[in-house]
């Protein structure tokens, strides 16, 4: 009778960790996650103009700028004026366990080309110290062409930081640019709302020993 209770006992402890283990979130506590630090270096996110925000789930990010313009044409400098980029990167703190990745982003802004003249936007993301080739997507806008202009992508491969770890740096690299340098007609681009960035959870996989 007593190995019975004892079999029993440990059966309900198995039966109680099995359930725990299910019900372990696949997404970190917000209130887990701390950006530690955001740098911006650019010319189209000079010290100051650059915005970092996240949600109460901490999946979506928000990179908002009010200084992100381009412009070609009479009065303007090809050599500075027709291309600005900016590179931010977010140092994140998240509890040992998990991982994350970028599954989504949304670049929006306003666009007005003349003819002749084309529009690009890019955006790339890398985590610092990770040998992999930069995720990269582009847009470009056709002249004539003169209204808001909404850039939304999926990640087609996803790239998750390192398990292991509790902090992570994920590189935002972006450029606006306007071609061809030299244009006899005005044209201008820029990043007006938030650029935002919807991130994947999930726990890390131990890998098993030979």
């Amino acid at each position: 009778m007593r190995f019975s209770a004892l079999f029993l006992a440990g059966a309900a402890s198995a039966a109680v960790i099995e359930r725990q283990t299910l019900i372990t979130p696949q997404v970190p506590d917000a209130s887990d996650i701390k950006i530690l630090g955001v740098t911006a270096i650019g010319t189209g996110c000079p010290a100051g103009h650059a915005f970092v925000n996240v949600d109460a789930t901490g999946t979506i990010f928000d990179v908002a700028f009010d200084k992100y313009i381009v412009s070609a044409g009479p009065g303007t400098s090809p050599a500075t004026d027709s291309r600005k980029n900016c590179r931010i990167s977010i140092n994140l703190q998240f509890p040992s366990g998990y991982q994350f990745s970028v599954i989504e982003t949304r670049f929006t802004g306003y666009a007005s080309l003349a003819q002749g003249q084309t529009g690009t936007v890019r955006a790339g993301y890398t985590f610092s110290g990770d040998p992999r080739q930069e995720v990269v997507f582009q847009k470009n806008l056709v002249a004539p062409y003169e209204d808001n202009y909404n850039m939304l992508a999926g990640v087609g491969v996803e790239a998750f930081s390192a398990c292991g770890k509790t902090t992570a740096i994920l590189n935002v690299n972006s450029e606006i640019r306007i071609t061809p340098l030299a244009t006899p007609y005005f044209g201008t681009m820029t990043v007006s709302a938030p650029q935002k960035l919807a991130l994947k959870w999930r726990r890390c996989v131990p890998t098993s020993s030979a």
